[in-house]
C-alpha cells in the first residue's frame, strides 16, 4: 500500500507542474544485483543491502514506475 500511495503523490506532483492525463504504467521490479549495475549504488552500499535485507527479499528492493502524460499546448 506505501508504494501505492508513493505513486499517487508522485501523479499529483506531475499534474501540479501542468501535465494532463497523467497515467501511471507498466511497474519493473528491481533487485539488488540489479542495483549494483548502476554507479549511484557504491560497492559499500550493494554489500551493506546484500547483509541488511533478508535474501527472499533481495528480487525486489525498488520498483521502477514508467509515468505517462501530456502537457497541454
Amino acid at each position: 500500500m506505501s508504494g501505492a500511495l508513493a505513486e499517487r503523490a508522485f501523479a499529483l506532483k506531475i499534474q501540479k507542474m501542468g501535465f494532463e492525463d497523467v497515467r501511471l504504467g507498466e511497474r519493473i521490479p528491481y533487485g539488488v544485483e540489479e542495483a549494483a549495475l548502476y554507479p549511484l549504488f557504491t560497492p559499500a552500499l550493494i554489500q551493506l543491502m546484500r547483509e541488511v535485507i533478508p535474501p527472499d527479499r533481495q528480487d525486489t528492493v525498488a520498483v521502477s514506475v514508467i509515468a505517462k502524460a501530456r502537457k497541454p499546448a
